[in-house]
């Protein structure tokens, strides 16, 4: 009598398993792709939030936030939340803050914001104590933890550089026309303060260096659907600290104007006097424009493997000195453009609280005309260009 077979013949396991790794194969792309999208969507809603933050400070202000803001002034030596008597308390300092900052109260953190806007509240830390203060690269040193702690709002969850230990930060404003601001020279027709009209882009200085004037959503001639206020960036700093400063640098009496120089391109994005036909012969609008650098467009172009965004990194020039990438400094200004780790684009809020998902290959005219208010008031290259709904 013939036995039964009871169990499996190992080519029958081996069949198995090989089908099992094929089904897993083919699974492990899917799952990953939705855990993309699902942070992809998360972002897009912190996005969201930035976009009516901004329209809901401007109704209550009358003006947008400035990418430079004074928040006040700590003079009374005593620090509310410290519990160690032995500690040292804070020196007198100016509250110099972001954008970040001023939109707060809109994003579920007033709490944070009162530390910033009372007096009363430290932004700089004392000597010892309980509390620890920032230090390190990107947060700056010597900040107060609870000036600058991490809020999932400022975090995209898909950036890969986006660890730091205090303020932690994925996300820029539209700061307009990159032009260096004083004391550094001018060079070309365009000077810092032309480069702050409100045809150039959302946000300006409103201390330190010389003011711009006050930017209004019906300011936006070109439609609020058609321009950016926020997007992301891999190089973004945190969302506390106005450039590369540290605490030190609020200490001071007077402000250094420039210890705050960069503070337009650490958490912003801004366009350059460039076009992709700078060798026509046009009548441009401030002199012949240079070549558009491909590290200034979206994701550095997407294009060059030798750029790669997450390898750059955003260096304090004034104090420490540029790093040199494809024949170029890695000037902050440099890397003041949108980037992420998505998939060939990056998210963006646009002046009407709607958001859009930006292509990294788009035109660069297509870019200018994102981030300026009235394009043909502005000072691009090209004022003739007329954004379509097509070309992004």
């Amino acid at each position: 009598m013939k036995r039964q077979q009871t169990g499996f013949t190992l080519v029958e396991l081996l069949v198995v398993i090989t089908i099992i790794g094929i089904l897993m194969g083919l699974l492990l792309p899917a799952v990953n792709a939705a855990r993309e999208r699902a942070r992809m969507q998360q972002c897009l809603a912190n996005m969201k939030n930035y976009g009516l933050a901004a329209i809901q400070y401007e109704n209550t202000k009358g003006e947008l936030p400035g990418y430079l803001m004074d928040f006040g002034t700590f003079t009374t030596g005593i620090d509310p939340t410290e519990t160690d008597s032995s500690a040292t308390p804070p020196p007198s300092h100016r509250k110099i803050g972001t954008w970040a900052v001023a939109l707060l109260p809109w994003l579920d953190a007033q709490p944070t914001y009162e530390h910033w806007s009372e007096d009363r509240y430290p932004v700089v830390d004392g000597a010892g104590g309980d509390r620890q203060g920032t230090s390190g690269r990107d947060a700056g040193d010597g900040f107060h933890e609870m000036a600058a702690p991490n809020l999932a709002i400022f975090q995209c969850p898909s950036n890969p550089n986006d660890s730091s230990e205090w303020g932690s930060n994925s996300y820029i404003a539209n700061n307009g026309l990159y032009i260096a601001p004083p004391p550094f020279p001018t060079s070309g027709l365009i000077s810092f303060d032309d480069s702050q009209d409100r045809a150039n882009g959302a946000f300006n200085a409103k201390a330190v260096l010389p003011a711009g004037p006050r930017v209004r959503l019906d300011d936006f001639k070109d439609g609020q659907g058609n321009t950016v206020l926020f997007s992301e960036s891999v190089q973004a700093l945190p969302w506390h600290r106005a450039g590369f400063i540290n605490a030190s640098d609020l200490v001071a009496s007077p402000l250094v104007p420039a210890a705050f120089s960069n503070a337009r391109a650490t958490q912003g994005m801004m366009w350059h006097y460039e076009d992709p036909d700078a060798s026509a012969s046009l009548p441009w609008s401030n002199g012949t424009p240079a070549e558009v650098f491909s590290v200034h467009r979206i994701n550095g172009g997407g294009t060059n493997p030798g750029l790669d965004i997450f390898n750059l990194t955003m260096h304090d020039t004034l104090r420490s000195g540029g790093m040199d990438i494809g024949g170029r400094a890695a000037y902050p200004q440099d890397l003041a453009r949108p980037s992420s780790a998505h998939v060939d684009g990056v998210n963006a809020s646009m002046a009407d609280g709607g958001t859009r998902y930006i292509g990294e290959q788009i035109d660069y005219r297509v870019y200018q005309a994102l981030l300026t208010p009235r394009g043909k008031s502005s000072d691009v290259p090209w004022q003739e260009f007329v954004l379509n709904d097509d070309d992004y």
